[in-house]
């Protein structure tokens, strides 16, 4: 790819020039060319090119200039884009039956990419190439718009999902973030915890990880149920008694949990600081919810 080396005064003189180009170019190809582009699959001119011969491509849009590309760039003295044309100077001559791609892509309208196809033939040369395409029909523009708005509903999707995922961690972030003190962190299973809980939403495995001022539940909930589920918020009260409190935070490994699949789900609970022997101690219910609390899953007597 040739990274566009033309700057924005040139493009005046190269216009100024183009009449005493075409008279000096080979009889065969001294008249201007027209090409109106349709956006046709496949559609792809062909332009005859001759060594230092100069080719002007003048186009009826603004093009990207850094979308331009040529194959087979080693065999060209200058591959010049402007705003509105590309000029191409050939420095080794191409075979009748040689095709080099040239591609560029509209900044608006249809059809916005564009494929030519540089070849050589004895004895002809374009220097000069009006390219032009179709004014817009009310259907062509509805196609466009349609397509413009699936691109636009798949980009939503996918931001979607990714603000689903949860937020990427390492150890020096949790370092940064000074999560993790001189003290360290305890992890612990709670076996009976989960071994019997009731309902369409199973806990297989639990577990906490705790440090002075935090503590975090993981659960791998199964979802035994017909609908999916999305946890969005969760809470914890304690066994002893007491005002339930909500997590701070609840991350699952996908946004819902389809019928059938197992899914870790993280419920981080702000605690106290406290000293290192009471982590992992005190017994409560936990309760993760959907959005409208219509489907909990409840697990008493973890530990925080």
């Amino acid at each position: 790819m040739l990274r566009p080396s033309f700057p924005p005064f040139a493009f005046a003189s190269l216009l100024v020039g183009l009449a005493a180009t075409a008279q000096a170019a080979p009889a065969g190809g001294a008249a201007p060319r027209s090409v109106v582009l349709t956006g046709k699959a496949g559609e792809s001119p062909l332009l005859y090119l001759s060594p230092d011969v100069p080719t002007f491509i003048l186009l009826d849009a603004p093009i990207l200039r850094e979308s331009v590309e040529v194959e087979g760039s080693a065999r060209f003295a200058r591959v010049d884009p402007g705003d509105e044309g590309i000029m191409l100077v050939l420095a080794v001559p191409l075979g009748p039956k040689e095709r080099l791609a040239l591609r560029f892509t509209y900044r608006e309208g249809f059809p916005s990419s564009v494929v030519f196809l540089l070849t050589g033939q004895p004895g002809e040369v374009d220097t000069v190439v009006k390219v032009s395409r179709p004014q817009q029909t009310v259907e062509a523009c509805r196609v466009e718009l349609s397509a413009t708005r699936e691109r636009c509903e798949a980009q939503a999707k996918e931001l979607e999902e990714l603000k689903a995922r949860p937020p990427a961690v390492s150890p020096a972030a949790v370092a940064l973030a000074r999560l993790v003190d001189v003290k360290g962190m305890k992890v612990q299973t709670f076996r009976e915890a989960c071994r019997e809980v009731p309902g369409e939403l199973h806990p297989a495995q639990c577990r906490g990880l705790a440090a002075s001022t935090w503590t975090v539940l993981v659960l791998e909930v199964s979802n035994t149920g017909p609908e999916p589920w999305a946890p969005a918020w969760a809470e914890v009260t304690p066994a002893a008694g007491g005002e339930p409190r909500r997590a701070r935070a609840v991350l699952s490994g996908q946004a819902a949990i389809p019928p059938g699949v197992a899914v870790s789900v993280a419920v981080e609970v702000e605690m106290p600081a406290r000293q290192q022997n009471a982590w992992l101690q005190e017994p409560h219910t936990l309760r993760v919810c959907n959005a409208d609390g219509s489907r909990c899953l409840s697990v008493p007597q973890v530990k925080l």
